[in-house]
């Protein structure tokens, strides 16, 4: 963390090439259009003639902010004024490695096709449920206090030492929702908390993980405390003493949320849940639910990313960081998004996971304890909840069944090749190469270019985000026509990937050095709309004021926007077998995660339903992306030979 105060700002680019590199992002949505691409130019050139002003203004706002001229409006437009449901719209996913020693696992004796994968509720808790979920919250502390210590390693890039303050962002943090824009509420406390909190059949339990002395507590003690919880769950499931499920409020619209907020919190003893909810280091959440047949990796997805039986409940969206652990122990992480980039908590996820596979939970061997340990129950309840409140929950079941039922998401894992071979055959960028690919199998399947979204880090400066990497290129739509026109030779279609990806890599290294399009664009918006004049700046004309307006309102820079393939890339982690978040562009549009190892890609892809996604096509996708992906290495390969032959 030394490092921090050495850090730069994030920079302001220039207005000229911010414009410049827009109007060349648009030629290929529009390279079938020609009248309409001299429109936007037209207004693009206008925009440069006279926004000079707003830079000004934002190189101004820039000095009077402790760390960045976006950070403030990156937290408010990006996550919390958007007022859709965090349940597939805004949260990621994470699923693990399952344990190859798991026992007593629940299996489904009905499933007559062992090719349906599906979500099934045992409702039960199994004891190696608990032992795991124990192990990855120790794993998880063990983390956490290298974090407060300053014992992990400095991020690094060629371009230097990263920013390491969204590893503080990442511990008691979590989302407080407000009328028309949230708030995130992290405070000395939580970060130093004690306690977690579990969450089983919508109830929700404070679990002091260390004990009155600062002193970690014993696995086998951490186990008692679970079992004591889903004993007590138990019980008053049986007695028909359960809260109502404030919790699946926290998974749909934001406003109805923060509507009932609001009512909750009038009452001192659903202000003290609140407060011990935003107290706690993390979330965990034990479902009853398992994946059919055992080791189903989309049924795992699908139980983790909005719970498979009873979409949104189970969880609290807003914590930073959620474990969720089903019957049979399955493992998986769920982070809401506005805290910090999901690259970061990945880094631990593989890390934890790591650590917590190399322990080996043995059947009747107990886990060590304190002799005697009596475990303290501490549920928190959300008392007297009105019947209003009562009904905004119905309408957030409704809501989040809904967004559910009209979600696809799927594994990919391709076996054919990885960056080894991407590396020596293809001699491109792996991620440039899986770029491509992804722009190819798209036009393969909807005849179109999609805006495309790639997201860079711009970590190399003080708090620094993300920027987007405009995938879509002239050179990129050239590579796929070459590659769908018959007249087309192997050198032709090899020739132009190679260009593709030398573009792309130049795009992705300005993004990730601040000088990319769409976070510029973003602070010149907000510069016309909430900044003063300067006072040394002259009166703004009218015509300046239309152009500037007609610029910002153009309906192809909504278009540009509005990205139908929208895209990201982790690093090689063997640990994270699924990774995935929703797309959010309505007709035929596709969130892309992928992670590429050495020797294979996994792709995890979310869509609509065909009829929500109005084309969206989930399954043809995935098919589509595997035959591309297989005719690319033919093609490199057959270059490859020829070049030997030479």
């Amino acid at each position: 963390m030394t490092n921090q105060v050495k850090l730069p700002r994030l920079p302001i680019p220039s207005l000229y090439k911010t414009i410049t590199k827009y109007t060349e992002s648009i030629q290929p949505l529009l390279r079938n259009n020609g009248n309409e691409f001299r429109k936007a130019k037209k207004r693009a050139d206008e925009f440069i003639n006279c926004a000079d002003r707003l830079q000004k203004r934002l190189v101004a706002y820039d000095k009077t902010q402790e760390c960045s001229w976006l950070e403030k409006w990156w937290f408010e437009l990006a996550y919390h004024s958007w007022r859709e449901g965090l349940c597939i719209y805004s949260n990621y996913w994470v699923t693990f490695k399952d344990d190859e020693g798991a026992y007593e696992l629940k299996i489904e004796q009905n499933n007559s096709t062992p090719i349906d994968e599906r979500v099934c509720d045992s409702n039960e808790y199994g004891e190696f449920q608990i032992r795991r979920a124990v192990r990855f919250i120790q794993r998880t502390l063990d983390y956490k206090e290298a974090i407060c210590t300053r014992s992990i390693p400095v991020d690094r890039t060629k371009a230097g030492p990263l920013c390491m303050h969204q590893y503080d962002c990442m511990f008691g943090m979590t989302r407080i929702p407000r009328a028309g824009c949230d708030e995130l509420c992290q405070t000395p406390s939580s970060v130093n908390s004690r306690s977690i909190i579990a969450i089983a059949d919508d109830q929700i339990y404070a679990v002091e993980v260390y004990d009155g002395a600062g002193h970690r507590k014993h696995d086998g003690d951490l186990e008692a405390e679970l079992h004591a919880i889903i004993a007590d769950v138990a019980h008053r499931r049986a007695c028909s003493d359960l809260d109502p499920a404030v919790t699946v409020l926290t998974a749909g619209h934001r406003d109805r949320w923060s509507e009932a907020y609001a009512k909750l919190e009038q009452i001192s003893e659903n202000r003290a849940t609140l407060a011990a909810i935003q107290n706690s280091l993390f979330a965990v959440s034990l479902d009853t639910t398992y994946s059919s047949p055992v080791g189903a990796i989309n049924a795992q997805q699908q139980n983790l990313k909005c719970h498979g039986t009873r979409p949104g409940h189970n969880r609290w969206y807003d914590k930073c960081a959620s474990y969720v652990f089903d019957r049979n122990g399955s493992a998986g992480y769920v982070g809401e998004h506005s805290p910090c980039d999901a690259l970061i908590p990945a880094i631990m996820l593989e890390e934890v996971a790591k650590n917590v596979a190399k322990e080996h939970i043995v059947q009747g061997v107990r886990s060590k304890h304190t002799p005697d340990y009596r475990p303290h129950v501490h549920r928190l309840r959300f008392a007297d909840v009105n019947p209003e409140v009562i009904a905004l929950i119905a309408e957030a079941e409704e809501e989040v069944a809904r967004t559910a039922s009209n979600s696809i998401s799927r594994q990919i894992r391709f076996e054919g090749y990885g960056s080894s071979w991407i590396k020596r055959a293809a001699k491109v960028s792996p991620d440039a190469f899986v770029q491509m690919a992804l722009q190819l199998t798209y036009h393969r399947i909807h005849g179109e270019f999609a805006p495309v979204y790639e997201t860079a880090s711009t970590r190399q400066f003080l708090h620094g985000r993300t920027e987007t990497v405009r995938s879509l290129t002239s050179e990129a739509a050239d590579f796929v026509d070459t590659m769908e026109s018959a007249a087309s030779s192997v050198a032709d279609k090899y020739d132009a990937l190679i260009r593709a990806s030398a573009r792309h890599q130049k795009l992705l290294r300005e993004a990730s050095a601040g000088q990319g399009i769409d976070r510029h664009i973003l602070g010149l918006r907000m510069a016309y709309l909430r900044l003063d004049p300067l006072p040394e700046e002259p009166p703004m004309s009218d015509e300046e004021k239309h152009a500037i307006e007609e610029f910002f309102n153009d309906d192809i820079l909504a278009k540009s926007t509005t990205f139908q393939l929208s895209t990201s890339g982790l690093f090689p982690a063997y640990y994270l077998t699924h990774t995935g978040f929703g797309c959010v562009a309505p007709e035929r549009a596709y969130g892309t995660n992928y992670i590429i190892e050495s020797n294979r890609i996994k792709f995890g892809i979310e869509g609509k339903t065909r009829q929500a996604g109005k084309g969206t096509d989930v399954q043809l996708f995935e098919n589509t992306l595997r035959k591309t992906l297989l005719e690319l290495k033919v093609l490199c390969e057959k270059v490859d030979n020829n070049s030997a032959n030479l």
